[in-house]
């Protein structure tokens, strides 16, 4: 009988152990959630060091939470639409479990069609959408792209400048000096990641690809 108790807890023992160490080594091998930013310079960060650019930021104010995350910065300044969309397959690698996209500004400043604009945005969202990455899409004050976002079943942030503006106008607090363009400096990216945090939050919440009916966000 003693023997037999002994085989049991011995038995017991053992499956506790094979199963800490599967649980170990499942923890050792999981890969953090891959993020992309893909845009243009609002993305690359111009003028501010990479840690400082929105991307960077928002990856470590993602980590101070306790998601395993990884973003990369797949921003290039001057890209249009167009530009975004003939680098698509190096900007989104394999593996690219969400997408941020925000593009537009230089197509507008430099006389783009707003149809050719669309039509291209559209694309890059069909795109990410056949690999089953979710999609937070970004769009403009002057230009809105929630029906391209809710046919495509992403999620919209309507303007990325809206809290580091108003009326259209960034506080000079929060942009670079000498700078025409009025790109944002690290603070204003900080102020921009604050607001873009519970968005994504709630992309890592409910998983790779969003089932709900698309949204637009607004902070």
């Amino acid at each position: 009988m003693h023997l037999k108790l002994k085989q049991n807890l011995a038995a017991k023992i053992l499956a506790v152990l094979v199963a800490s160490a599967f649980l170990w080594v499942s923890m050792a091998i999981a890969e953090p959630i891959r993020i992309v930013a893909f845009g243009d310079s609002n993305t690359a960060g111009f003028r501010v060091s990479n840690e400082n650019a929105y991307p960077a930021q928002l990856e470590r104010a993602l980590r101070a939470k306790g998601y395993d995350v990884s973003v990369l910065n797949s921003g290039i300044s001057g890209d249009t639409s167009s530009m975004g969309l003939a680098r698509f397959d190096r900007a989104i690698p394999e593996g690219t479990n969400i997408a941020i996209v925000f593009f537009g500004r230089n197509d507008l400043r430099w006389g783009v069609a707003p149809d050719k604009l669309r039509a291209n945005i559209d694309t890059i969202m069909k795109k990410l959408r056949a690999r089953n990455i979710k999609m937070l899409l970004i769009g403009m004050r002057t230009f809105d792209m929630s029906q391209i976002a809710s046919v495509n079943g992403a999620l919209y942030y309507p303007d990325f400048f809206a809290s580091v503006s108003k009326d259209g106008e960034k506080d000079p607090k929060y942009t670079l000096i000498l700078d025409p363009i009025q790109h944002l400096n690290s603070e204003g990216y900080a102020v921009v990641v604050s607001k873009l945090v519970p968005i994504v939050e709630s992309m890592l919440q409910l998983g790779a690809q969003p089932k709900l009916p698309p949204r637009a966000v607004t902070q």
